[in-house]
């Protein structure tokens, strides 16, 4: 038995190096060059799965394990694939996989420093740098790795009941409290007030214009409304960074705004600005890069877009608290979150203890466990985010963030000229994600002028896309389609109040060049023309698995 475990005598790391091996070998009977997903043979449901496993009594070779696990290999969607493109998931480095892979044969532990040595100065090194990205006294601000988005944003509200609530630690909630969003954030911005039992409801969503901004006159006056009705208002969530738009709000109106308020209603307490810049935090690594000079070839719509961004997200240091996700566009494993506050004393007090300062910290005494949500805190996320960050620094990720917006504006100018497909989101978005639509005939009416027609013609509009798209999904499945696009519930109401689903397409492999787009329209155009032949009888069989229903309401 004591061979499963590292020697502490020889430390030879050889039988992991081999299992990594096995593993590869035998997870490469599925591989597909050619497809964004691994092979997929199973046909039965999970029931059928699980009831041929069981715990065994003896312990099993581990050969006959890895060919247990490799069949479950069976289906993945390969990130780093170029025709990867269902949602904002980048692959990740190598370097920094190793490096968390590493870590974790010996203690990965990022409960206490005691446990996991220096390892967990690496997350203080990441806040450090974040500081410095965003403008922040290092010194004061204070950093947390969690488990997720979802998470960056829960830790917001509570910093925020906090500040309304001194005591709901103790005593719980006792004040009607409200939160708000606008109506393009994200929808945990809602559920995190149901987890933490001030109820979902209690989000107020304020208007946004066509690009998603939210309306501050709209904030204003909801926020008038509630303070003179006696109730707290906790939080406001600005946008730094949506999926689809990019949307950032003006940080720093909602700061001044904030405290115009709490002036105005001589509030005993600041209500919580954070930053939901989980995916936009990236853009900040632009604030020193030459626009005018263009050493990255960014194009000319590409280089206009992350201007208008740089100058809105610079404002991020105005903010209470701010989001990022390392897993999402810095190029890491999930998972990697990390919540970052400008006073860090707001953090130790959830485990209700005062703040070491700064030039106190040292080992033994930083032991994040006593006042996070997590007592068992991974280190691949630190670690991880670590690696990336000195290993591309401003300029690996300006090269990559480029790459990004490049392919998509090339992917929207050859889909934008095709009389058969027609993009949504050129003029109402900054961000790389494309969103298109496929018509039947070249002559049919645009997208936007749906909102003139029919209700019949609209149905008859989004049906063909989603038949489309399941066509498109199907071709995949046999090997004659290297894309794997998303097929989304839409995020634009037309003018007759309805909504049909959209193709969305998130190209983050950096594999994905101007190259790939321009094959990829091609081959969209090869597509649609066969399936314009069988466009009458289709009905999808074969898909990797069960697809997107069809959007109309």
């Amino acid at each position: 038995m004591k061979e499963l475990f590292l020697n502490p005598e020889t430390m030879d790391i050889r039988q992991v190096i081999e299992g990594i091996e096995i593993l590869h070998q035998k997870f490469s009977h599925y591989f597909d060059v050619e497809n964004p997903r691994m092979k997929n043979d199973i046909h039965e449901n999970y029931a059928a799965i699980l009831e041929k496993e069981v715990l065994p009594i003896e312990g099993m070779d581990i050969q006959k394990v890895y060919d247990d696990l490799s069949f479950y290999a069976q289906g993945i969607l390969k990130w780093n694939h170029h025709g990867a493109m269902i949602n904002i998931n980048p692959p990740s480095t190598l370097p920094s996989v190793a490096a968390a892979s590493y870590v974790s044969m010996y203690n990965g532990n990022g409960a206490q420093d005691m446990s996991c040595g220096y390892l967990l100065t690496t997350e203080l090194i990441v806040v450090k740098m974040l500081c410095q990205l965003a403008g922040l006294d290092y010194k004061a601000a204070g950093g947390i790795f969690t488990f997720g988005g979802k998470s960056t944003n829960l830790h917001a509200l509570k910093h925020g009941i906090q500040r309304v609530s001194p005591d709901a630690i103790e005593n719980g909630i006792k004040d009607e409290i409200v939160t708000f969003s606008s109506k393009q954030g994200h929808p945990c911005h809602s559920e995190v007030c149901g987890w933490l039992g001030i109820g979902e409801k209690s989000c107020i969503h304020i208007p946004a214009d066509k690009m998603g901004i939210i309306d501050i006159k709209a904030l204003e006056k909801e926020m008038e409304r509630v303070l003179s009705e006696g109730k707290k208002v906790a939080l406001i969530t600005a946008n730094a960074g949506t999926t689809i738009q990019m949307t950032i709000d003006p940080i720093r109106e909602i700061v001044d705004l904030r405290d115009r308020m709490v002036e105005k209603y001589n509030l005993n307490y600041k209500p919580r600005v954070h930053a939901d810049s989980v995916i936009g935090w990236v853009i900040l690594f632009f604030q020193n890069y030459d626009f005018k000079e263009n050493p990255l070839g960014l194009l000319p719509n590409a280089s206009e877009k992350i201007q208008r961004q740089l100058h809105r997200i610079l404002d991020i240091k105005y903010a209470d608290s701010f989001g990022v996700d390392f897993h999402k566009t810095g190029f890491c494993s999930y998972l990697s979150s990390i919540y970052m506050t400008a006073d860090v004393s707001e953090i130790y007090a959830q485990g209700k203890l005062k703040p070491i300062p700064y030039d106190e910290l040292e080992y033994g005494n930083y032991s994040p466990f006593q006042y996070t949500l997590e007592l068992s805190r991974p280190l691949n996320g630190p670690i991880e985010a670590y690696t990336n960050l000195k290993m591309l620094g401003f300029a690996g990720y300006q090269k990559l963030i480029c790459g990004l917006y490049n392919t998509a504006e090339r992917l929207k100018e050859l889909l934008g000229v095709h009389p058969r497909f027609e993009v949504i989101n050129d003029t109402d978005s900054d961000g790389f994600v494309t969103l298109f639509v496929a018509k039947e005939f070249p002559e049919s009416p645009s997208f936007f002028q749906l909102g003139n027609e029919g209700i019949e013609e609209t149905k008859k509009f989004g049906l063909f896309n989603h038949k489309f798209y399941l066509y498109l999904f199907e071709q995949q499945k046999l090997g004659k389609c290297w894309f794997a696009l998303d097929y989304s519930s839409g995020y634009h109401v037309l003018s007759n109040g309805i909504k049909i689903g959209v193709l969305k397409v998130y190209q983050m492999s950096p594999y994905f060049t101007l190259d790939k787009a321009e094959q990829m329209v091609q081959d969209l155009d090869r597509l649609i023309t066969e399936f314009d032949m069988v466009k009458d009888t289709f009905e999808v069989k074969e898909v990797p698995h069960k697809p997107r229903p069809f959007v109309f309401r």
